[in-house]
């Protein structure tokens, strides 16, 4: 998922850099399931530190926190404008001037987060249209300011589910943002002075027994099932040997320990055919020993094997 990245002072955004799905960073785990214990990439996350900061008062449109050492933080979802930052020091005084921190004329929804520790604060907003009545944001930010918050970093993702609240490491030095899908593990990391990096997706590898090439019992058609690697997912590609061509692939995920599902399938030579792909969401591949065939599994009280497949020396 490719984001938009600025510094932003004194409201007017001097740098930003647009992350293309090319230079989004991935990281595979490993066939027998490894991948980082804490679900950080690059540098160990370690121990997340306790967020010391209170809301002080918060709605759909604005939250207001004080930090430890009693200065006080103000977001605000403006109409036409974006989200909106105001600070003002400890123990009262001056506000300082509000400073739109990301821009945007979209309809906001989903209320806004924001928490600290020390002097470094984290937020995540969302804007979309419908996104107030349950639909996933079209625009969703994250933002980190630290010190005087005379200056904020922001990463802008589009058409995501958007990012749940930091985890803040290193005495405020680090953070990281990370969203568990059911298959993967994408996290955004940041650093002071630096501001956000890359962001890295850990996908979760298919059970090693599935990997390689099968052959149907009946020499229709083959299986070949690739690990998590090499900037993808899991795939599974399906070729027809006799008939009706068709060839084509998808995204295989983890069903179980012995068993694998296939999505969002391609046919990329020919047109369907029998098996090819097997109906989505009614089927699942099954292996229930490390040297035993596989089987193709109709759902059903009990799943019924539609298939037998015996593995190839491919």
């Amino acid at each position: 998922m490719g984001f938009k990245r600025a510094k932003v002072i004194g409201g007017a955004a001097v740098l930003a850099v647009i992350a293309a799905a090319g230079s989004v960073t991935t990281v595979y785990a490993t066939e027998d399931g490894a991948s980082p214990a804490d679900g950080s990439v690059g540098e160990k996350a370690g121990t997340p530190e306790k967020i010391d900061s209170h809301v002080v008062d918060k709605d759909d449109s604005h939250i207001r926190i004080e930090l430890k050492d009693k200065r006080q933080v103000s977001l605000t979802y403006a109409k036409d404008k974006g989200l909106v930052e105001r600070h003002r020091p400890a123990e009262g005084g001056t506000w300082s001037s509000p400073k739109t921190i990301y821009k945007t004329k979209a309809e906001s929804c989903q209320g806004i987060d924001a928490r600290a520790h020390g002097d470094t604060v984290a937020v995540t907003a969302n804007w979309g249209l419908y996104c107030s009545d349950g639909e996933p944001p079209q625009e969703s930010v994250a933002a980190m300011g630290a010190g005087e918050l005379t200056e904020w970093d922001t990463a802008e993702s589009e058409n995501s589910d958007g990012w749940p609240p930091a985890q803040i490491y290193d005495g405020g030095d680090r953070a990281e943002f990370v969203a568990k899908g059911p298959h993967s593990t994408t996290t955004l990391p940041w650093k002071k002075g630096s501001g956000f990096g890359d962001e890295a997706t850990v996908y979760e590898p298919i059970p090693g027994r599935f990997v390689g090439s099968w052959r149907a019992e009946d020499g229709s058609h083959r299986v070949t099932f690739q690990q998590a690697a090499a900037g993808k997912p899991a795939t599974g590609t399906i070729e027809t040997l006799t008939g009706q061509r068709c060839l084509g692939s998808g995204v295989v995920t983890k069903k179980s320990a012995d068993g694998v599902e296939l999505g969002n399938f391609t046919i990329k030579e020919g047109k369907q055919a029998k098996n090819c792909p097997p109906e989505v969401f009614e089927h699942f591949y099954q292996v229930e020993t490390a040297d035993g065939d596989m089987q193709l599994m109709e759902l059903g009280k009990p799943p019924k094997p539609v298939a037998t497949y015996k593995r190839t020396g491919d």
